[in-house]
């Protein structure tokens, strides 16, 4: 190896640690910006950790109160738009910044005052831990950090969750460097972790206590794997390798389900391709479904024993016994176009449980680089590097739109929960990243990298500080149609730049001071520059080398 490659490695090697740390840096101050249960079932997924922590069980049950604190904390916090129909003296974020300075202060002191006991104490009942029908794996990871908490304040207890989950969904951005080197040069692999690296959506999803995070991780990795089986064929190890993360999977996350058909299918095409050694592809595949039975076919079990469904989400359980003839006739009535809408529009940017959004032609802008990058890949559907990514994403998006079925059919809404669609992001990134490629001159591919760093950046970088950072502290509200309303000079200079570090620290406990927030906002934005910066970078670099 020449002394020049080792170089090349070794420059690789610092740029994928610097997109980690910055992609680390700006989760971080994801963490502290969102107010108290402002992500999505946040409060849900905390009352389950709780009640694993604290008596000790091993599952949840499904209709346990949530504890004392929690549920005093609507009374005294803020709660997200989502929560609005709650009775006095909840108020939602648009209200509580209208009260007197006073009251806010009372509320937040009260909060921070609860006994140490309440954790320990049944709430009325009013509040159940209803995530505690989602697999367990994410909760008794969560258990024996918060059993050393229980000391703490409720704020505190929360923020150092929402960081250490922070930290392990982290680890997507090597699984997606790891993925797209399996398609790409090491600069365009460096390039898709950093377009990962910057996307709010994804940021919102994880930087939160929820399971999300390390469903995500997971999903990438089961991904990869997916990919080397089809470059190198199935072998002991990697049937072995791909039966444990899916049964971590199949624990983390029900939609882990989508991803079995998929995989048959790849197995399939292994055993197809093998002749002579088919007998010995049977044998892997079975090793693969063995270990993951092994390790989460007691919960699907378990599922099918208490709800009589599979998943045991409440939709499913809703709907169990309904004639699927009749699921096809309002199938049928559906506006899909209207659900695929809206999932794309939730995957791209939805803040959190107050359902912040942005203009719709900025959703736009992204639609058309999907259908661009769409359009590529149906000229190179057939390529080997590609099908197994399309393989686990279709799957996916075919369980999504089950899931929109399910939804519809038990509570009329039209449409799914795009955030779900992180799960596939490597995916996701490599095949946007081939199709764009495959629709651009070759001298001008490097481009599919910074345009999707760039955009994403762009989204961040407004969201964050015309939308997020506004309507947390007070800034802007909803209008009376549910949108939120524009920011205007007036609006900033009637709180200011110290007003909103205030803000945004109030009931977060002694763990994030001001001057803690501020210089994570350093951090974030200099990591997000930097990620944009290092993509537009390597553009230039691949146009060097394609002139």
């Amino acid at each position: 190896m020449s002394e020049r490659l080792v170089a090349i490695i070794a420059i690789m090697r610092w740029r994928l640690a610097a997109i980690w740390a910055c992609f680390f840096a700006r989760l971080a101050f994801y963490c502290a910006m969102l107010p108290l249960w402002e992500g999505y079932d946040e409060w849900a997924h905390f009352a389950v950790i709780r009640q694993m922590a604290v008596h000790g069980d091993v599952l949840a049950p499904r209709d346990a109160p949530v504890s004392r604190d929690v549920e005093a904390s609507f009374q005294f916090a803020p709660v997200p738009w989502e929560m609005r129909a709650l009775k006095a003296p909840s108020v939602t974020q648009d209200d509580f910044w209208q009260l007197p300075a006073e009251a806010r202060g009372a509320r937040e002191a009260a909060l921070l005052a609860m006994p140490a006991a309440w954790s320990g104490q049944n709430g009325s009942g009013a509040f159940t831990a209803y995530e505690a029908l989602q697999p367990p794996l994410y909760y008794w990871l969560m258990a024996p950090v918060l059993r050393v908490l229980l000391g703490c304040t409720l704020a505190t207890q929360v923020m150092v969750l929402r960081w250490i989950g922070v930290l392990l969904a982290s680890l997507v951005v090597p699984l997606v460097f790891w993925v797209a080197r399996m398609v790409f040069d090491r600069s365009t692999a460096l390039g898709c972790a950093a377009v990962v690296a910057v996307m709010p959506g994804l940021a919102l999803d994880v930087a939160r206590v929820g399971n999300d995070g390390l469903a995500v991780v997971l999903f990438t990795l089961l991904t990869g794997l997916a990919v080397k089986i089809v470059r190198q064929r199935f072998n002991p190890k990697l049937a072995a390798a791909l039966g444990v993360v899916l049964g971590l999977g199949l624990l983390s996350k029900a939609y882990f389900l989508t991803a079995v058909p998929a995989l048959v299918l790849l197995w399939g095409y292994d055993w197809w391709r093998a002749r002579g050694r088919r007998r010995a592809a049977v044998i892997h595949g079975l090793l693969t479904a063995a270990i993951s039975l092994a390790i989460a076919g007691w919960w699907y079990a378990r599922n099918l024993r208490t709800t009589g469904t599979l998943s045991g989400l409440s939709e499913s359980a809703m709907l169990r016994g309904l004639d699927p003839v009749v699921m096809l006739r309002q199938a049928a009535s559906l506006n899909w176009a209207k659900a695929i809408d809206a999932i794309l529009l939730s995957h791209i940017y939805f803040g959190g449980w107050s359902s912040l959004t942005v203009r719709s032609w900025m959703y736009h802008v992204f639609y058309a680089v999907i259908l661009l990058a769409a359009v590529g890949l149906l000229r190179q559907i057939r390529a080997r590097e590609t099908a197994p990514l399309l393989a686990v994403y279709l799957a996916f998006w075919i369980g999504q739109l089950y899931n929109v079925l399910l939804l519809y059919l038990s509570k009329g809404l039209p449409g799914s929960m795009g955030w779900y669609m992180y799960a596939v992001v490597g995916a996701q990134a490599v095949l946007t990243v081939a199709g764009l490629r495959r629709m651009l001159p070759e001298r001008f591919a490097g481009a599919a990298v910074a345009l999707g760093a760039a955009l994403f950046a762009a989204l961040d970088l407004y969201t964050v500080h015309a939308v997020a950072i506004p309507y947390y502290t007070g800034m802007i509200r909803h209008k009376a149609g549910g949108a939120v309303a524009a920011l205007h000079a007036v609006d900033l200079r009637s709180v200011g730049a110290s007003g909103a570090l205030e803000r945004l620290t109030a009931f977060k406990g002694t763990v994030l001071a001001e001057p803690v927030l501020l210089v994570l906002w350093i951090a974030y934005l200099a990591s997000t520059l930097y990620l944009v910066w290092g993509a537009v970078r390597r553009k230039r670099e691949h146009t060097q080398l394609h002139p």
